[in-house]
């Protein structure tokens, strides 16, 4: 009889110490795994014409930044009305980029046949990393972010836009 508090005592301290080396790991694991910070407003990407553009440039006004490819379905819909925004939203002080996640002629041929006006540069591969520091944890495209003129991350969404949800964002970005 003595031995069964003792039994269960003990039984009850060995799960206690598994969850507690569970959980140990999963934080030391998901640290590791967390994307490193990516300082946006420090970076330089290539226009679709071959000129530097420089994040720190558009700083200072509101920024809907948008990664997509030419082989993301989701992206190639959404598009128009990205490229729509940008032009609506100009005097408003609102500034768009597409950055392409993409190889560089693909994107060219993609601008020139839908004739879209709003600036795109190329991220390459690279850009999967910046979207992740960026909140996209999944890596999934298309995925926006919205910044406020101080360059604060204000908005962020995976997966395709809606007008409805742009317009939610500005009202909610200054």
């Amino acid at each position: 009889m003595r031995r069964r508090p003792l039994v269960v005592g003990a039984a009850g301290l060995a799960v206690i110490a598994g969850a507690g080396t569970a959980w140990w790991r999963a934080e030391r694991d998901s640290e590791a795994a967390a994307p490193a910070a990516i300082d946006l407003w420090t970076l330089t990407f290539e226009r679709v014409d071959g000129t530097p553009l420089a994040m720190a440039a558009l700083r200072g006004r509101p920024l809907l930044l948008n990664f997509w490819a030419t082989w993301c379905a989701p992206c190639i819909t959404e598009m128009p009305l990205l490229d729509r925004f940008a032009s609506e939203r100009a005097a408003s002080g609102w500034r768009v980029l597409a950055l392409a996640l993409d190889q560089p002629d693909p994107v060219r041929r993609f601008i020139a046949e839908r004739k879209i006006g709003l600036p795109v540069a190329l991220a390459g591969s690279d850009g999967f990393a910046l979207s992740r520091s960026l909140g996209n944890g999944q890596g999934a495209l298309p995925f926006t972010a919205a910044f406020d003129s101080s360059g604060a991350r204000t908005h962020q969404h995976v997966g395709a836009v809606s007008a409805d949800l742009l317009d939610r964002w500005v009202a909610g970005t200054r």
